[in-house]
């Protein structure tokens, strides 16, 4: 399945804004899970290229931070593809609209999307770090688009990364 598949409620790694989050989100993850800082590097150069090194260093400070409570507060590993990918998964989805419903003034749908994500009721810091994020990125002019229920439901019929391991 790729993102055409999804219809009208197609999310692409074509946009800027989710591009970068999911990049980001994704390299940060790597980064404590191998301790390799050059996954961390990747994503600075990534926001520096696109952002200037003014406002990367506010956008990927928020980042770390999202990511930092993210990996801490879930109740179970967060799945993300490589980095080269094209397509997102579910929990990459779930995190962009967790974002999005955050720059959006939804919090109900950033709440539910952050439990879902998580795995867990225990979503007020993650919220108050996504919101955080979603300041910086709206501030830079990285607006997210919304994700649709039917984009999500679709997606659920992708693997999930470690079943393509």
């Amino acid at each position: 399945m790729t993102d055409s598949d999804l219809g009208s409620a197609s999310i692409s790694l074509d946009r800027r804004a989710e591009r970068l989050v999911v990049l980001g989100m994704r390299g940060w993850l790597a980064g404590y899970e191998t301790g390799d800082i050059a996954c961390w590097e990747a994503v600075w150069n990534d926001y520096c290229r696109e952002l200037g090194p003014t406002r990367a260093k506010r956008v990927v400070s928020e980042l770390a931070g999202w990511v930092r409570v993210l990996r801490s507060e879930a109740c179970r590993a967060i799945d993300c593809y490589p980095r080269p990918c094209k397509v997102m998964c579910r929990d990459e989805c779930l995190a962009l609209r967790l974002v999005s419903g955050c720059q959006k003034g939804m919090r109900p749908l950033a709440c539910e999307s952050a439990c879902q994500l998580m795995a867990c009721a225990r979503i007020d810091e993650l919220v108050s770090a996504a919101e955080c994020l979603a300041a910086e990125l709206a501030e830079a002019g990285l607006e997210i688009e919304p994700i649709s229920d039917e984009a999500m439901m679709a997606l659920a019929e992708r693997p999930a990364p470690r079943a393509l391991s």
